[in-house]
């Protein structure tokens, strides 16, 4: 994800042949895409989720996704128009139309094996940013970990916690926050995202009404509060509430048992 890069070729450069709606999103590809596919439908279904489980108002701002027919074309196109952006399968971008005006929303990708998961990460980012005036970055990858994920996982990462369980995970939510740039978020940092996602969601109810009222703090221009501070009303140590919520999580067989989802 990346909020506001510098152009560098002409839009119209990428995939337009064919396109559809559903909800909020257009796609636009140049091959035949099937309005009957149940990935739409899906997707049309996780915005409603993520405006529930967040409790957002819901925005019809379009979000435009620009689908290749496959990895070169998408590459070839991405290193040409956004050459300052690193190497990933997907990516949204948050592109100001001018002074004054609204933001245009795009994702780009290609329609491989992991079309289902790129498209839910990429477009949760487009929700969130077609409603709040501000997003930090981890917040935004955090909650996209999350929603990539198919719904009967509820948000559980098999991948993620894999890791946590065979490396040392110390999270630092005041690092976390002090990020800016998408290219600081690698590996340990997308997945520290998704573990305070997964407690303030998953967790306890306290948790929960921390990040609810946070999210309503920055449909406000100009509102960019820390999050560790509003935690620690709450919770004396948050990351050590935080490992222990994932030791809950871990012995618990059914949860466990509900994601293989691959690493990005």
């Amino acid at each position: 994800m990346e909020k506001e890069p510098s152009p560098a070729a002409p839009l119209h450069a990428g995939p337009g042949k064919f396109h559809l709606r559903e909800s909020q999103f257009v796609f636009y590809s140049d091959f035949p895409l099937k309005s009957s596919l149940p990935l739409f439908q899906e997707l049309g279904e996780l915005r409603e989720q993520i405006y529930k489980d967040l409790r957002l108002p819901e925005s019809n701002t379009v979000i435009q996704v620009f689908l290749f027919e496959d990895q070169a074309k998408y590459e070839t196109y991405m290193n040409k128009r956004y050459p300052e952006l690193p190497v990933r399968r997907a990516f949204f971008v948050k592109q100001p139309r001018g002074s004054g005006g609204t933001d245009d929303l795009f994702v780009f990708t290609w329609w491989g094996e992991h079309i289902r998961q790129d498209l839910r990460h990429e477009l949760t980012h487009g929700i969130l940013h077609s409603v709040l005036k501000d997003v930090p970055l981890w917040l935004d990858e955090g909650l996209a970990e999350i929603y990539e994920l198919p719904p009967e996982t509820k948000g559980y990462s098999a991948t993620h916690m894999e890791s946590i369980r065979k490396g040392t995970f110390q999270p630092d939510l005041t690092k976390l926050e002090q990020l800016s740039e998408v290219k600081q978020m690698l590996r340990p940092e997308y997945r520290e995202a998704w573990a305070w996602m997964h407690f303030m969601l998953r967790g306890q109810p306290e948790s929960r009404q921390v990040l609810l009222t946070y999210l309503q703090q920055l449909r406000h221009p100009g509102a960019s509060p820390l999050l560790l501070p509003k935690l620690k009303d709450v919770h004396a140590n948050p990351a050590e509430a935080l490992l222990k919520h994932l030791a809950t999580v871990e012995q618990n067989p059914i949860i466990r048992a509900s994601s293989t989802t691959p690493e990005r």
